[in-house]
């Protein structure tokens, strides 16, 4: 638009441009607050509607419920996509229905007393999905952020119905210490990040795909699903347990068959090694294709760990290697078995890619290097970067 052409959009009473807005498609309406000050002004206005204050857990649970059922795309009155609901005078929470079939949920306190510590359940009824009305919001992917003591309720009542969800993602739950997801249907894609008190995770989803869990490592139940192609342990922290009281066994066979991984050093070191010392020279992890490193350093020892490791890995494809120096490092010294590794020398034939990020040090890429040249043949293609 000329910068003297007059702005007749913007000129119109706020009644008629919320009314305009309401029979635009999502996507279209993201770009009105580009349009001018005024039209960002409409735009929150256009996606909140009234609050509800100082409701019981039963009456926010009503609300998000009709909330969701009774959204209609083709219907200008009832499209609204953002929903603020406030339990007191110190804890709301803002919902907003993306595209794609995406919900938000973030939940926002004034005070300290609801990051006290709770337990949660997440269940998602194991049912035919009912059929879904024009008016309903189908939750394919439903993103928590800061749920705590005071608002769990009110999110395990209304999920309990999400049955067609498929992508769930957990953020910031600072009081939270254990938790149980149940989910027999849809679920594939499970994301948990930033629950510092998280000490059990107890899943139970047997078509999860995609495990992605960051913070301190808490003591993990997985049960039937053997279908986890991708697993993300980004716990740079280090472990939440104490006196080595995780039991490793049930989560190492379900890695085991994973084609893409994210570990960290100590994990290998402290757990998965001691667990398999018995049957080193049959464990292996023959799916897996791609691998990204965790470790605080390339110090020799810590190569010969990656090493180590590598030998289990006969199909990787593809290794990233990430350096912090803030990472956990494992308290004790480990002995790399030289014997067994001069028996497996050369064994990454299907080696591509190789990548090292967060070092500065020329000397840790030529260690890195001079180990690999001993893991690959010497005609071997391999690109490496840094």
């Amino acid at each position: 638009m000329d910068e003297h052409e007059q702005d007749n959009l913007s000129s119109l009473p706020l009644e008629l441009l919320l009314y305009i807005i309401s029979f635009l498609p999502f996507e279209s309406t993201r770009l009105i607050p580009f349009v001018s000050t005024r039209c960002r002004s409409v735009w929150s206005q256009a996606l909140v509607v009234a609050h509800i204050h100082n409701g019981s857990i039963e009456e926010i649970s009503h609300a998000l419920s009709s909330f969701i059922h009774n959204f209609n795309e083709d219907d200008p009155s009832k499209n609204t996509r953002k929903m603020e609901l406030h339990f007191d005078k110190s804890t709301f929470v803002s919902t907003i229905l993306g595209p794609h079939n995406v919900m938000h949920m973030n939940f926002f306190s004034n005070g300290s007393k609801n990051e006290e510590s709770y337990c949660w359940r997440i269940e998602i009824k194991d049912q035919i999905p009912r059929r879904v009305e024009p008016s309903g919001f189908l939750v394919k992917t439903l993103c928590l952020d800061s749920v705590d003591s005071l608002t769990h309720e009110v999110v395990s009542s209304m999920v309990l119905d999400c049955s067609w969800l498929e992508n769930l993602k957990i953020c910031g739950c600072k009081g939270l210490t254990s938790l149980t997801i149940d989910s027999p249907t849809k679920l594939v894609h499970l994301s948990i990040s930033d629950c510092p008190k998280m000490r059990y995770l107890n899943i139970r989803t047997p078509k999860l795909k995609t495990l992605h869990y960051q913070g301190f490592l808490p003591s993990i139940k997985i049960h039937e699903h053997f279908n986890l192609t991708n697993a993300i342990f980004n716990v740079r922290q280090g472990p939440s347990y104490y006196n080595n009281a995780l039991d490793i066994g049930p989560l190492l066979l379900i890695i085991k068959n994973s084609q893409s991984l994210t570990l960290c050093r100590w994990i290998f070191e402290e757990l998965i090694k001691p667990s398999i010392s018995s049957s080193w020279t049959s464990f292996q992890f023959y799916k897996l294709h791609e691998l990204r490193w965790i470790d605080n350093s390339m110090k020799q020892e810590n190569i010969n760990s990656l090493i180590s490791f590598l030998k289990l890995c006969p199909s990787i494809e593809r290794i990233f290697i990430t350096i912090d120096l803030n990472t956990y490092s494992s308290k004790e010294d480990i002995i790399v078995d030289a014997e067994h590794e001069s028996k497996h020398a050369r064994t990454l034939k299907n080696l591509k890619l190789l990548k090292l990020e967060g070092s500065k040090r020329e000397d840790d890429k030529n260690q890195l290097i001079l180990a690999m040249q001993e893991m690959v043949n010497i005609d071997q293609p391999l690109l490496i970067l840094s």
